[in-house]
């Protein structure tokens, strides 16, 4: 089972991690990856000036944004896609 953790402080909700949850539930549903992925949100990853926190199987992902964000995740779950 893999996990992926969304920040939802102040500064990752402004720039839109809501949104991202909302992505990434489709996005799971799509693959049928419900089963192999556990979506989790947290608090503050220290990547406020950087982009949106995310952490995939506990490796904190840098520089995500709201575009780039699928891609990324997708490199980090590549074994179960």
């Amino acid at each position: 089972m893999h996990t992926i953790e969304i920040c939802v402080g102040s500064s990752c909700f402004v720039k839109g991690s809501n949104e991202l949850v909302e992505m990434l539930k489709k996005y799971l549903e799509e693959k049928k990856l419900e089963d192999k992925v556990q979506l989790k949100g947290a608090f503050c990853m220290g990547q406020c000036a950087k982009g949106l926190g995310i952490r995939v199987d506990g490796k904190l992902l840098e520089n995500v944004t709201l575009a780039n964000a699928l891609d990324k995740i997708e490199i980090e779950l590549n074994d179960v896609l």
